[in-house]
Parts: structure tokens; C-alpha cells; sequence
């Protein structure tokens, strides 16, 4: 390992480390960490000899590359998982950016106003939910931590100045791509379903699973009009025959960002099973106010439109 690899994991061993109160930083394995925007979205940073990418930028509140470049001396070069805006909001920030083909159009085009202020309010009301719960969470449960909490947007946050309007992607990457940062390779999967561009890195130094928004620990969203079930299924089905070869699942969003890597066959069963579950299926409503049907499994939830499920 040169010097200045091992400056870059001496710089970010302290957990927490960041240079500013809204994200948090936690190192996982040699070389990766969670950079989490607590209960919104959680964003990983792999490091290799020569070059170190990041998957995807965030919400795009506070800015980013501070963060990124107290962990490491090392260029960075950005890797969006799909297009949605709280997986891109940081991207102008960085030379470098890639994303599938699939992603390169949607990707150019700026989120309206009026989804990031819904967002914003479900934002409020998730962050009073949860202070409802605490103490009850201190006493019994002892889940909330400082990766899963969730936090207000920043107090100087101007939210009608808010907007995620990134750069076109400077680069793209396919499926069997292999990404070599020196001395580690990540390997790009295709897997859409929950968007058309959807991808997942595959680390070949740790066996870690980088899976975007193909896997979470709470719901796992089917439902928008750019998601497809069929997709879905065969994605989650490849991802579900590697598991043997998968040392840990590293996800983007809910309290829970890591889990063994048997999660990957539970989801897949769980999407080949999923007509055969909709009758099961609830009411709700995502982080935006749509209404969906929300189908519960035992360590997660898949979401799907409620015409979809057939109830109502």
C-alpha cells in the first residue's frame, strides 16, 4: 500500500469524522465508508491505490466534495446508481460523473420545484416522528443511532432555494464495465426495475454489494412511472445467485444500510412471489404523497402502484 493510501485510511478512521453537522461519515471496511445524510439517503466511497469513486452525491443541501476530501487526497470519480434527485444533487459538484445510458436523459433534466418542496414537508414529518419515538427507542428497541436518526435539512437551507439541476453525466458505464482504482475493482451490474438505469458495484477486494435503490432494508420502491416488476424480478434473481460471492450489502436509504448478503435471496423470492402476496398488500403513501400499496416481508417492504396490486 503506497503512503498516501495509507494516509487516506489513517485521515478517515474516526468515526464521524466529517467536516460539517449534517453529514455523517462511518468507516465499513479497509477503504469504505457510508457517507449518510441521516434518515434521507446514505452515499459510499470506495478507495482504491490511484482513484477512489463515490457513489452517487445526495440530497445536495450542504456541499459535498468537503467531505469527500477530508477522507482522501485521491481523485474522485462520481458513480450515480439511478437519476433520481436525492441520489444526484451533489454532482456539479465533481469533474468526473458517470451513469448508465439509460440515465444520461433523465438525468439532464432538473427535478421540479414542487417534488423537492413535497419532499421537504415529508421531511418535517418524519424528523417529528421520530422524536416522538425516542425515548421509547432508548428504553426498548435501541435502533436509532447517528447513521439512521434523522436530521432537519440544514438551518441555513434557503428550501425555495433548493433545486437539483446537475450537469450532464461527463461519462457512462454498462453492465460487465470493470472500474480499476488500483489494487481493487468494482464491477458495474445493471439492474433495473426500480429505474431503467438502475446499477449496482460489485467490490472485488471486500465482496461488498453497493446495491442503489435494486435493495433496501425498508421499502423498496416499484411503484413510479419509470419502475417495471418484470425488471425488477430478474435483477433482483442475479443479484440473489451471487450471494455466495457477496460478503455484505451496502444500501442507500432507511436505518439499516448494511445486511448479510441472504437479504439478496429473501428480496428475490419476495419479487417472484409478489403475485401471489398483493392481496396482503396496505395502503400508504411514499415520501412524495402518492398513494401506493405496500406489500410488508419480514426485514422489508415492496411498494408498487396501487392498480398493480389489485386492491381499491
Amino acid at each position: 500500500m503506497t503512503t498516501e493510501h495509507s494516509k487516506t485510511i489513517e485521515r478517515a478512521a474516526t468515526i464521524g469524522q466529517s467536516p460539517t453537522d449534517w453529514h455523517q461519515v462511518s468507516p465499513i471496511s479497509r477503504g469504505v465508508w457510508s457517507i449518510s445524510e441521516p434518515g434521507h439517503v446514505s452515499l459510499w466511497l470506495i478507495a482504491g491505490r490511484d482513484q477512489a469513486v463515490l457513489l452517487d452525491t445526495g440530497m445536495g443541501f450542504v456541499p459535498l466534495r468537503p467531505v469527500v476530501e477530508a477522507i482522501t487526497d485521491l481523485p474522485i470519480r462520481v458513480v450515480n446508481s439511478h437519476f433520481h434527485f436525492d441520489h444526484v444533487g451533489g454532482n456539479h459538484e465533481f469533474d468526473r460523473v458517470a451513469i448508465h445510458p439509460a440515465g444520461v436523459q433523465p438525468l439532464a433534466s432538473p427535478t421540479p420545484s414542487h417534488v423537492l418542496d413535497t419532499y421537504l414537508g415529508y421531511t418535517d414529518r418524519m424528523v417529528r416522528a421520530c422524536e416522538s419515538v425516542r425515548a421509547a427507542d432508548r428504553e426498548y428497541l435501541h435502533l436509532l443511532d447517528a447513521d439512521s436518526t434523522p436530521r432537519r435539512p440544514p438551518a441555513g437551507l434557503v428550501r425555495r432555494a433548493w433545486r437539483v439541476a446537475p450537469p450532464p453525466a461527463t461519462e457512462t458505464v454498462a453492465d460487465g464495465e470493470v472500474l480499476d482504482l488500483g489494487g481493487r475493482t468494482l464491477t458495474v451490474l445493471h439492474t433495473p426495475g426500480h429505474t431503467p438505469d438502475g446499477i449496482c458495484l460489485l467490490d472485488s477486494l471486500t465482496g461488498i454489494l453497493f446495491t442503489g435503490d435494486t435493495v433496501n432494508s425498508g421499502p423498496i420502491y416499484a411503484h413510479e412511472p419509470e419502475s417495471d416488476l418484470d425488471d425488477f424480478a430478474a435483477s433482483t434473481a442475479r443479484l440473489a445467485a451471487m450471494k455466495d460471492d457477496v460478503s455484505l450489502v451496502a444500501m442507500n436509504h432507511f436505518g439499516r444500510i448494511v445486511a448479510a448478503p441472504y437479504l439478496l435471496q429473501e428480496v428475490a423470492d419476495a419479487f417472484a412471489d409478489l403475485e401471489g402476496r398483493r392481496a396482503e398488500a396496505r395502503r400508504a403513501r411514499d415520501v412524495l404523497g402518492a398513494v401506493v400499496d405496500e406489500i410488508e416481508f419480514a426485514h422489508f417492504s415492496i411498494v408498487v402502484a396501487p392498480h398493480r396490486a389489485g386492491v381499491g
